[in-house]
């Protein structure tokens, strides 16, 4: 297992803020649609950690009730569905967005293409996923 960080853009704050976390890849991923696939596994599977396991309610600080409201929506973080995300759902829908260009993927300083395309795990030390926002308005 390689572990890389990943660069990852916060929804809430008032300044557009990157924050890096690590995660686990396994070393036999051998294209950038692998990396992909193990990203979501591993994030849908945090994911359900935490809903499993949020028993306690988080207080809210008058600056993490700032923070919330820039982003629009101030909660305790608390998920009130019913239903896990689906794992195969998740993976196809990541796989379509990188495919679509609305995600871009930066392995170090490498802007990656394809889904095909060859990735070695051992020589990368960071990744970057940027979602991009589609502009509302007229064609001139």
């Amino acid at each position: 297992m390689k572990e890389l960080k990943i660069n990852v853009k916060s929804v809430s704050g008032k300044k557009s803020k990157i924050t890096t976390r690590t995660m686990l890849f396994d070393e036999n991923i051998t294209t950038v649609g692998g990396l992909i696939t193990a990203a979501v596994k591993t994030t849908v599977n945090e994911y359900n950690e935490r809903r499993e396991s949020s028993d306690l309610i988080t207080v809210l600080t008058p600056e993490l009730i700032e923070d919330k409201a820039q982003s629009g929506k101030v909660s305790f973080n608390v998920n009130y569905g019913e239903s896990s995300p689906n794992l195969k759902t998740a993976v196809n829908n990541a796989l379509e967005a990188f495919t679509d260009g609305i995600v871009v993927i930066f392995a170090d300083e490498h802007k990656l293409d394809s889904l095909d395309e060859a990735v070695f795990i051992n020589k990368i030390e960071s990744l970057t996923f940027v979602k991009l926002t589609m502009l509302a308005g007229r064609m001139w």
